[in-house]
């Protein structure tokens, strides 16, 4: 790359950068208790709640991932039993928690999710969602360090450790100043962005591969079903398992319902998730068909395949840098970044929230004040984005655990939080059993057919699959039996059915009190 177009690239992230810290200094001052750094007040509308929902699903699941799983195997491969599908799963996860949770658990009045868990089944339940979700989701943050490291690497030449590094300090320092706040102005920012690169980019590839006719007929058919081929049963369990990870297991996710709690009202949580589902799905099918360009392109010769350095995940990152005019060029570099800050700085948010509401001040330390613990939740992103960082550059499968996390979730959390919303009868000793049962029928028989390490049991293990829909079904059969068979040792709390004369949650005992009263 020329001298002067790497100048201009460094002077473009450099404003970039710049402003992403400016918005969390600026912000900053809104925050005068717990309750507006991690829900914001409760005061977002739709214009900021659907650009911060569509965030939670962008990042390096939209910049690499997707274009290159595509680029590798198409939307779905009878072969691999694979393909882009499993991050198309965040636009069924956002319309499912939209029209299904978010306007229930938006009346809870929640700062965390975990406080729906601790409120619903007791302290040990909240425990253990707490410290399942938290430890999850470092990993998420990890590989967006990663995405941030590698579009650096590419682009702009600078060594991955520094990379990582500059990018997680960045985020870092932006949430825990700003909170909430922050991340919501930030993510308008950051998806307008994605939005404008990506929309920008197809018409500008379509041409170099001879147009839009010439491009559908070099496109390989099998890269294109989207539903599987063959009469084959595992064929079509493995497509099923492979929506859900992502489409039913990120439900459960704290990030995602964080922005639901600080909605406005709960028509405006429900409706944001609807249109950050029509974008998410607007921005996939242009990143799908940009991977199929870049296919063509390689197979015509246009691009010779060594460009990719045997990374098929660099496929839209090498046409970038390739073909697009430099401010183009540099408009997408933005773009790219601003996906991987926003999904990085939410998840950061979302677990600080649970370890310093839902862990330290729930179980450790109840009498924490609002100060200390407003104090707490700025130390834990620092804290966290330490671990997430060490995480990226030090364990081998990052990726893979990501994938298994999610599923995990799916197996385990999934029917307690369902259940727990819609059926009165569930109570805390149900939600125990389903969890842990969840949990060791998608490890356990996994790790018994290949062997108990993490390629064994993962998400891409031989008939993993299997193992990833019955996780959550056999966790819905062992709540419903455990709860009825012990509704008398364990009475339901029935927290989030009951409301005081202001509309606020209020447990069955609170509710039965007042009735007495």
């Amino acid at each position: 790359m020329e001298t002067g177009h790497l100048t201009a690239i460094y002077i473009g992230v450099a404003i970039y950068f710049a402003a992403m810290l400016s918005v969390g200094y600026i912000v900053k001052n809104k925050i005068k208790v717990t309750e507006d750094y991690l829900v914001g007040g409760r005061k977002f509308t739709l214009l900021f709640n659907a650009p911060a929902l569509t965030a939670c699903f962008l990042g390096g699941s939209l910049i690499l991932s997707l274009p290159g799983a595509t680029y590798s195997m198409g939307v779905w491969s009878d072969s691999a039993m694979f393909g882009s599908a499993i991050s198309l799963g965040g636009i069924f996860c956002l319309l499912i928690a939209g029209f299904f949770y978010m306007p229930k658990l938006w009346r809870l009045k929640l700062l965390s999710l975990g406080d729906y868990f601790y409120n619903r089944f007791g302290k040990p339940t909240g425990i253990t969602v707490s410290i399942v979700t938290v430890m999850t989701f470092v990993f998420w943050v990890a590989v967006q360090i990663l995405v941030f490291a590698k579009i650096c690497t590419v682009f702009l030449g600078w060594d991955l450790f520094w990379s990582a590094l500059l990018g997680i300090a960045i985020i870092c320092v932006y949430t825990s100043m700003g909170g909430l706040w922050a991340v919501m102005v930030t993510d308008m920012i950051q998806v307008a962005l994605v939005t404008i690169g990506v929309v920008v980019l197809l018409p500008l590839a379509l041409p170099l591969v001879g147009g839009w006719d010439a491009f559908v007929a070099a496109v390989p058919s099998e890269r294109t079903h989207v539903f599987p081929q063959v009469a084959d049963a595992h064929v079509w369990l493995a497509w099923l398992a492979t929506w859900c990870v992502v489409g039913i297991g990120s439900v459960v996710s704290p990030d995602l319902m964080q922005r639901a709690f600080a909605a406005k009202t709960a028509a405006v949580a429900r409706n944001s998730a609807i249109v950050a589902a029509i974008i998410k799905t607007v921005l996939s099918i242009i990143m799908i068909l940009l991977a199929l360009v870049g296919l063509v392109m390689t197979n015509t010769g246009i691009i010779p395949e060594s460009m990719l350095q045997g990374d098929m995940e660099l496929i839209v990152p090498v046409m970038v840098k390739e073909f697009l005019p430099l401010p183009l060029m540099i408009l997408f570099i933005g773009a790219s970044l601003s996906a991987v800050m926003g999904a990085a700085s939410s998840a950061l948010l979302a677990m600080s929230g649970m370890m310093s509401k839902n862990i330290i001040k729930d179980f450790v330390k109840p009498d924490i004040s609002d100060k200390q613990l407003l104090f707490l939740s700025r130390i834990c992103v620092i804290i966290f984005s330490g671990m997430a960082l060490y995480a990226a550059l030090n364990l081998k499968y990052v990726f893979l655990l990501v994938a298994f996390g999610f599923d995990l979730i799916m197996a385990s959390l999934f029917a307690c939080m369902t259940l727990g919303m819609y059926w009165k009868k569930t109570n805390g000793y149900g939600a125990v059993a389903g969890i842990i049962a969840g949990l060791l029928v998608r490890i356990i028989p996994a790790g018994i057919a290949n062997g108990f390490t993490l390629e064994g049991v993962c998400s891409s293990a031989p008939g993993w699959y299997i193992y990833t829909l019955l996780g959550p079904i056999v966790a819905f059969a062992v709540t419903i039996i455990v709860s009825l068979s012990t509704q008398k040792l364990n009475p339901s709390n029935e927290y989030g059915f009951h409301y005081d004369a202001n509309d606020n949650p209020i447990s069955i005992d609170q509710a039965k009190a007042k009735a007495g009263a």
